[in-house]
C-alpha cells in the first residue's frame, strides 16, 4: 500500500493517507491489503461474505461501485434475486423496496425491513424509516439478510434487512464525481480521506448534491448531504464515529388510472395542482461503535441519536413530524473450534411530535386542525444463540431472541390516550451444508413479530388506530454457490405464513387513508433465483448476470380467500450481458414483468391492472487502472408505457380510479468519476 502526505481539510489535520482500490469484478471483488483496513467496523468485501455464509438463508453482498450510474436506490440493488424496488417518480423521491412481500402495504414505503448503517439502525424505534436520504454513493458494500433469517438484535421484520457499510479514510484519498442526464438530472460529489499512520487514525468527508426536474409534470426532487466517519484502530481495538445531514425534497405526482397512463403518463390528475403535495426532510444523525478483540472472545458496544424533521404534505392532509430517535446496543460473540456463542442487548427511543391539519391549498379552510399527537415508541431486546459444527460439512445455527415493545400516543386535540405494549420471542433454527470450498446448501425455519409504525396507529382523519403486531413464520430452503469456475448460482424457496397482515386502503386518488389488520391467515410464498458469470471470447469477456424473483402472496380465507395480494407482481426478471474488452465494457440489458398485476385485492382485473411490460437499455463503461471511470447508460430505449408501480387498493370500481405510477421515456444518462 502506497502512502502520501496529503492536507484533507482541516477538520482532517494533515492526515497521512493510504489508499487502496477495489478492484470490482462482476463475479470477484477482491480488496486484498494489510490488516489495518480489514476492521470489524468497516469489513472488507471477504470478511463480510464470509459472515453472510454463516447464516442459513438466502443473502445478498453488493458492491454498489460497480454498477457505474448511482442516481437512486434501484441502481444499487438492481439484477439482484428477492430485492424488488419500485420507483415512484425517478428521483431522489421514495422508492418502495420489498423482500418477500414485508411492507409492500406501507404508502410511503417507511417499515417492512430493517434499514442499517454500518452495522447501526437508521429506523426508527417504531420500525418508521426515511428510504430517501440513503445515498447509494457512500455506501461501499451493502449487506442483505432476505427474511426473517437475520440474527441483528433489532430485527423482527419478515424482509429481514439491510446493511449499508461505508466508506472511510482507509478506503481511498479522493472521489470525485459529476453525473448528468435527461429531464434536468445532475449530481456530483466530492469526498476526501486518508490516515495517520502513527496514530492509528483515518478520517472521510463527503459531500454530494443531486437534483431531477421530473419526467412527470409536479415531480422534481433535490437532495443535500454530508456525511463524515472518523476511526481509530489498533490490533485488537476500533472505534468509529460516523456524522451525517441530509436536506431532501421532492415534488409528488400522484398516480394515475391505467387509461391516463397510456394516453398522456406525464399528466399529473387535478388535485396535485391544487394541493401542491411535497415532501421536506431534514435529518441529523450521530453514531458511534467500539469493538475489542480478546483471543476468541469479541465485545461490542454501538450508540446512535438522529433528529428527523419531515414535513409531508399530501393531496388531503399536511403531515407535519419532528423525530428523536436514540439507542444503545451490546454484543458478545465466544467462538471455538466447533462451536461458537453470541449474545446481545439492545434498546432504542423514539419520541414523536406530529401535528395533522386539512390541505384545503387556497380556501379558508386550509390548515384547519385535525390532531396534534404526542407519541413514543420504545423497545428491549434481548437475544442468545449458537452455532455448531456437528459434522465435518455440517452446520446448525438456534437463535432465539425476546423483545417488550410500546407504542405510546397521546391525542392532544381529544386528551384521548392509546397505550400498547407486547413482549413476544423469535426463534430462528437453521442448518447449513457446505460439501466443499464453492457449495452451500441451507435451510432454516424462522418467526417475525412487527408492531406498527406511527404511520399505521395515527391515521390521517385525526383518529388512534389499535393494531395487533403482524407475526409470521417463514420456512426456507436453498443455496448459492460456484457450478464451474465463473458461473455463480442463487437459489432460495420459502413460504411465510403471516397472521394479522397490516393491510393499507387507499382512496380514488391513490391516496393511503387507512390501515388494518386481515382478519384472516395470508400466505407469501415465492422463488427467488439468480445466476452470473464470466465467458472468455477471445480477447475479451462476456459478463453476465440473470435474477428471477417469483412471488405468490394470497389470502388464505375471509373477503378475499384465494385472491392475489396486490402491489408486487408475480414474476420480475432483470438480466444484463456486457462485453468486457481492455477498459471497456457494454451491452443490453432487461427489466422484464411477463405477467399482469392487479392493482386491488378483489383482483378486479376487468377495471383495472398494471400492464405486463419488458424495458431494454443499453450501458456503456469505462475504468482504467488510474482512477478514472466514465459510463453512459441508455433506458428504455423502446420509448414503452408502463408503470413501475401500483397502489394496494382494497377494491377498484372505476377505470377512472388512480392507481399507477408510470415509468419514464426514453432516457439518457452519463457520468465521470475520479478516484484516488
Amino acid at each position: 500500500m502506497r502512502i502520501k502526505k496529503i492536507h484533507i481539510l482541516t477538520s482532517l489535520c494533515l492526515l497521512h493517507s493510504t489508499f487502496s482500490f477495489a478492484a470490482i469484478d462482476t463475479i470477484i471483488v477482491s480488496n486484498e491489503s494489510d490488516s489495518s483496513t480489514n476492521t470489524q467496523l468497516s469489513p472488507s468485501y471477504q470478511q463480510e461474505q464470509k459472515k453472510l455464509k454463516e447464516t442459513a438463508g438466502g443473502t445478498n453482498l453488493i458492491a454498489p461501485e460497480q454498477e457505474g450510474r448511482l442516481a437512486t436506490l434501484q441502481d444499487a440493488l438492481d439484477y439482484q434475486p428477492g430485492i424488488i424496488v419500485q420507483n415512484f417518480f425517478g428521483g431522489t423521491d421514495q422508492p418502495r423496496i420489498n423482500i418477500r412481500g414485508s411492507g409492500v402495504q406501507s404508502a410511503p414505503v417507511s417499515r417492512g425491513v430493517m434499514l442499517l448503517q454500518d452495522g447501526l439502525p437508521i429506523t426508527d424505534a417504531d420500525g418508521n424509516f426515511h428510504i430517501s436520504t440513503l445515498d447509494m454513493r457512500d455506501a461501499r458494500l451493502i449487506s442483505v439478510y432476505r427474511g426473517a433469517n437475520s440474527i441483528h438484535p433489532q430485527t423482527n421484520s419478515l424482509g429481514g434487512e439491510l446493511d449499508f457499510i461505508s466508506y472511510t479514510g482507509r478506503d481511498e484519498t479522493l472521489r470525485a464525481r459529476y453525473e448528468y442526464g435527461s429531464f434536468g438530472r445532475t449530481g456530483s460529489q466530492i469526498a476526501l480521506g486518508g490516515i495517520n499512520q502513527q496514530y492509528n487514525l483515518d478520517g472521510r468527508i463527503s459531500l454530494s448534491y443531486d437534483h431531477f426536474d421530473g419526467y412527470r409534470d409536479h415531480s422534481s426532487s433535490q437532495r443535500k448531504t454530508a456525511r463524515a466517519n472518523f476511526g481509530y484502530v489498533t490490533d485488537n481495538f476500533e472505534n468509529r464515529t460516523w456524522l451525517s445531514w441530509t436536506d431532501l425534497r421532492f415534488d409528488v405526482a400522484g398516480s394515475l388510472s391505467q387509461d391516463q397512463l397510456k394516453a398522456d403518463p406525464s399528466s399529473v390528475y387535478k388535485a396535485v395542482w391544487l394541493r401542491d403535495p411535497h415532501r421536506t426532510v431534514q435529518q441529523g444523525r450521530i453514531a458511534n461503535r467500539s469493538n475489542w478483540q480478546f483471543d476468541n472472545q469479541s465485545l461490542e458496544l454501538g450508540l446512535w441519536y438522529q433528529q428527523t424533521h419531515d414535513n409531508f404534505i399530501t393531496p388531503t392532509t399536511y403531515i407535519l413530524s419532528d423525530s428523536r430517535t436514540k439507542g444503545a446496543q451490546f454484543m458478545y460473540q465466544l467462538d471455538y473450534d466447533a462451536i461458537s456463542y453470541r449474545s446481545a442487548l439492545a434498546w432504542d427511543h423514539t419520541s414523536l411530535d406530529r401535528d395533522l391539519l386539512l390541505n384545503r391549498l387556497g380556501t379558508v379552510n386550509n390548515k384547519k386542525p385535525i390532531g396534534y399527537y404526542d407519541a413514543t415508541a420504545e423497545n428491549i431486546y434481548a437475544s442468545v444463540g449458537s452455532s455448531l459444527k456437528f459434522a465435518q460439512d455440517w452446520q446448525a445455527n438456534l437463535d432465539i431472541k425476546v423483545t417488550h415493545a410500546k407504542r405510546d400516543v397521546f391525542d392532544r386535540t381529544n386528551r384521548q390516550q392509546l397505550d400498547q405494549s407486547w413482549t413476544f420471542w423469535t426463534p430462528k433454527l437453521g442448518v447449513i451444508w457446505t460439501p466443499n470450498d464453492t457449495q452451500r446448501f441451507y435451510a432454516n425455519v424462522s418467526t417475525s413479530h412487527e408492531p406498527a409504525s406511527f404511520r399505521e396507529i395515527i391515521t390521517n382523519d385525526g383518529k388512534n388506530n389499535k393494531l395487533n403486531p403482524q407475526k409470521g413464520i417463514t420456512f426456507e430452503i436453498g443455496g448459492d454457490g460456484e457450478i464451474v469456475k465463473g458461473l455463480n448460482w442463487d437459489l432460495a424457496l420459502y413460504r411465510s405464513m403471516i397472521k394479522d397482515e397490516y393491510i393499507t386502503t387507499y382512496d380514488s386518488t391513490g391516496t393511503a387513508v387507512g390501515v388494518f389488520n386481515y382478519a384472516n391467515k395470508t400466505r407469501h410464498q415465492g422463488i427467488e433465483a439468480g445466476i452470473k458469470g464470466l465467458v472468455p471470447v477471445g480477447v475479451g469477456d462476456v459478463v453476465y448476470r440473470l435474477s428471477w424473483t417469483y412471488s405468490d402472496f394470497r389470502f388464505m380465507g375471509g373477503e378475499y380467500n384465494g385472491k392475489y395480494i396486490a402491489g408486487i407482481p408475480r414474476n420480475v426478471i432483470s438480466g444484463e450481458l456486457l462485453y468486457k474488452i481492455d477498459d471497456w465494457s457494454f451491452g443490453p440489458n432487461i427489466h422484464w414483468l411477463p405477467t399482469n398485476t392487479p392493482v386491488d385485492h378483489a383482483n378486479s382485473m376487468d377495471v383495472q391492472y398494471r400492464d405486463k411490460y419488458a424495458i431494454f437499455g443499453f450501458k456503456i463503461n469505462y475504468q482504467n487502472s488510474h482512477g478514472w471511470s466514465a459510463y453512459l447508460i441508455a433506458d428504455n430505449l423502446t420509448n414503452k408505457r408502463y408503470a413501475t408501480a401500483s397502489v394496494a387498493n382494497r377494491v377498484v370500481s372505476s377505470k377512472s380510479d388512480n392507481t399507477l405510477f408510470p415509468g419514464m421515456k426514453f432516457n439518457l444518462n452519463g457520468g465521470i468519476m475520479y478516484q484516488f
